[in-house]
């Protein structure tokens, strides 16, 4: 029998370690995994909310983890997603591919700080650090971390190119060991050297007056005052023999985001030799509907599939 001195020690060695697991991240949250019922966007599915992804979170660092209800028991292919808005709002329900829960895929949906309270690379940042955390505890979660595929829509589908083209920019806090096997890029920027440009080039007012508002908000200067950090923070110029392959969608009429931006760089990978595909949707603008009728929903699904069908058509090292 344990004296009784001794069984108090004992009590509080064990509630010291169990705090420091909790700061370490080991306990990652305490919520509950809520089920979703099959008539939910994601499916019959579970998800676990507000995950955070560092020590001492701000309110916006965490993120949302969805898990398919039916699974044959292997670790899964998941898609970390990026939400959208500008750079400087939304929220991680506006994750565009709920669907592809259903397909078998988790879905770890992330926040991540935002201008002009935070400037750039804070975004880029977060992102990594969400990455690395969940790549760390992939096996706590039951997912494949060699089935990664990351994603994201608007701001989101350029933070989403960032981190997956980038993986070698330390001032990212990018770990060069982790490559995604796909990126998703819907309608995203991926030059912002040529985003004035080419929103002029379609005489898009409302493009063109929103990237003058939140580009300073963004970078801390005027766009025109900011060639160096538009192009630190251009997907396209991190581009190289290994890089991903990449779906790109746009929209024919979108006038904050001109489809062009897909199409340089969709072009600049074709030049490399790299599995890219680019989906043009006749008649939409910034996001929308059209963004997930079923025959999108399918092009998706076949692109992920297709992937993952073949590991190394990534090129990776």
């Amino acid at each position: 029998m344990i004296s009784r001195p001794m069984s108090v020690v004992i009590r509080f060695v064990c509630r010291v370690l169990l705090i420091s697991a909790v700061f370490r991240g080991v306990f990652i949250s305490s919520a509950r995994a809520e089920l979703l019922p099959a008539s939910s966007p994601y499916g019959a599915a579970s998800v676990t909310r507000n995950i955070p992804y560092t020590d001492n979170p701000t309110p916006r660092q965490n993120f949302d983890l969805y898990l398919p209800g039916i699974s044959n028991g292997k670790p899964l292919p998941f898609i970390v997603w990026i939400h959208g808005g500008a750079w400087i709002m939304g929220i991680k329900d506006w994750d565009n591919v709920k669907y592809l829960v259903s397909h078998g895929y988790a879905l770890a949906s992330i926040d991540y700080r935002i201008a002009p309270r935070d400037q750039f690379p804070a975004q880029i940042q977060d992102c990594n650090t969400a990455l690395n955390f969940i790549i760390a505890h992939a096996a706590d979660y039951g997912l494949n971390p060699k089935e990664l595929i990351i994603g994201g829509a608007s701001a989101g589908g350029h933070l989403a190119l960032l981190l997956g083209l980038a993986r070698s920019e330390k001032s990212f806090g990018a770990n060069p060991s982790i490559r995604p096997l796909a990126i998703l890029d819907f309608f995203g920027y991926t030059d912002l050297n040529h985003a004035m440009d080419d929103l002029q080039a379609i005489h898009a007012e409302k493009g063109i007056k929103l990237f003058q508002d939140v580009g300073p908000k963004l970078l801390g200067a005027p766009v025109d005052q900011s060639a160096d950090k538009l192009s630190l923070a251009s997907p396209i110029r991190y581009l190289n023999v290994n890089s991903s392959p990449t779906l790109i969608l746009d929209g024919s009429k979108d006038d904050l985001v001109p489809a062009i931006q897909g199409q340089h760089l969709h072009q600049a990978m074709d030049a490399l030799g790299l599995k890219n595909q680019f989906i043009l949707v006749p008649g939409a603008g910034h996001d929308g509907p059209l963004f997930s009728t079923p025959e999108i929903q399918a092009q998706v699904v076949s692109f992920l599939a297709g992937v993952l069908a073949k590991p190394g058509s990534h090129n990776q090292p």
